[in-house]
């Protein structure tokens, strides 16, 4: 009489604990610091010491000499900050498949990334692990932000705003592409899509207070 309750209980709280677990592996997939690591590693120097000091695949870029060595060393930060959300989506998805913990797994490896625990909780700005991660959910959203990325990095010549407009485009895309499940069974995917377009926003603060600042100063 007792024992079908039970044993329901039973699969919800493992089910919780399932979750929790790998809630807590996307947090800490994105808390890894790889453009620390990588500047560590193959210059021997400390990121935050250099350029703006954000341990970034852009800021880490410029540890290095030469047009060609920084774009490998950007491009391949990148996809391993990227990797960070795929995998922590991917790792979600296959021990708990509804849509909502995936997107909680996605939002968690992008905290894991900006508040990373290794570097005092100030870690990048996560548009890369947030592209990733994106990529896992829904690869056609990601694919429109990424373009509106180049679109407007190019320009204007500064990537910060093509961050930015990638952060705008998710939400947009994620509606315009499914209308009528944008706001249904795809709603924490949205969701999702405008906290992180909001996020960059927030994590970009300093760059767009400079950007005013020297325009102000200019007259312009």
């Amino acid at each position: 009489m007792f024992g079908a309750p039970m044993a329901a209980d039973l699969v919800q709280r493992a089910q919780v604990g399932v979750v929790f677990t790998y809630g807590l592996i996307a947090f800490g997939l994105g808390s890894i610091p790889f453009a620390w690591l990588s500047v560590w590693a193959l210059q021997g120097r400390d990121v935050r010491t250099i350029g703006s000091g954000n341990p970034g695949a852009t800021n880490a870029s410029r540890a290095f000499a030469g047009k060609g060595a920084r774009l490998a060393a950007f491009l391949s930060i990148y996809l391993l900050d990227a990797g960070k959300g795929f995998a922590a989506v991917l790792l979600m998805a296959a021990a708990h498949g509804e849509l909502v913990w995936s997107t909680v797994a996605a939002a968690l490896a992008v905290l894991g990334h900006v508040f990373t625990p290794w570097l005092g909780w100030r870690g990048g700005k996560g548009v890369a692990t947030a592209t990733g991660a994106l990529l896992a959910l829904d690869w056609q959203v990601a694919a429109i932000a990424l373009g509106v990325f180049f679109v407007v990095r190019f320009a204007t010549g500064q990537v910060f705003f093509g961050s930015l407009a990638l952060g705008f485009a998710l939400p947009v895309a994620a509606v315009a592409l499914q209308p009528d499940a944008a706001f249904g069974e795809r709603l924490p995917l949205t969701l999702l899509c405008l906290l992180i377009a909001v996020f960059l926003f927030w994590t970009h603060r300093s760059n767009l207070k400079k950007h005013f600042a020297a325009r102000a100063a200019s007259g312009a």
